[in-house]
């Protein structure tokens, strides 16, 4: 297992705002449901972000987790108190996004080859929207634990960490990191 606190240290040097922990945890630990990604086909993003269903590929997400032997879930607090909501939202989401992918190239950098994140909630990499045609950032995009059916908040709570469901002080996001 990689050094916490150099993953910890990673991210909290790109964005030192905020309350960074990781939670390691076996990738089958994962909780998958259904119901999740029934949930996508509600969201405006639903068959418009190139990285959420229907758009993503038709894998067996659990089978995939399942080649891993190890997963961190990163998680990143963001007050809301006195902020703007829309402003948290869209900060949280892009700050966990930019950790992640550091943690990636940390890990290919040392010979995992096959490391890959899941970003919490919708990417929100572009801000003018994604491309019509096709992803504007392929090689940064990612999808998010949700869209493969994981049941993030049944998730964290495994590993101890408590997801405040619709978030009054700050907002949490979820992420994870598997190699």
């Amino acid at each position: 297992m990689k050094d916490l606190h150099l993953f910890l240290n990673i991210v909290r040097s790109l964005y030192p705002t905020g309350e960074w922990r990781a939670y390691p945890m076996c990738p089958q630990d994962m909780v998958f449901e259904e119901r999740v990604k029934l949930n996508c086909f509600y969201c405006p993003k639903y068959n418009v972000n190139w990285k959420c269903p229907p758009r993503i590929p038709a894998l067996d997400y659990r089978q995939v987790l399942s080649e891993y032997e190890h997963c961190v879930l990163i998680t990143l607090a963001l007050p809301l108190i006195g902020q703007d909501f829309a402003d948290v939202r869209v900060n949280s989401s892009l700050f966990l996004h930019k950790g992640l992918l550091a943690l990636e190239k940390e890990l290919w950098e040392h010979d995992n080859a096959t490391a890959v994140s899941f970003i919490g909630g919708s990417c929100k990499l572009c801000k003018n929207g994604c491309g019509i045609e096709k992803c504007n950032n392929p090689a940064m995009a990612r999808m998010s634990l949700e869209a493969a059916g994981i049941n993030v908040v049944k998730t964290a709570a495994k590993v101890g960490c408590i997801v405040e469901f619709p978030p009054k002080e700050s907002i949490l996001r979820v992420g994870a990191i598997v190699w």
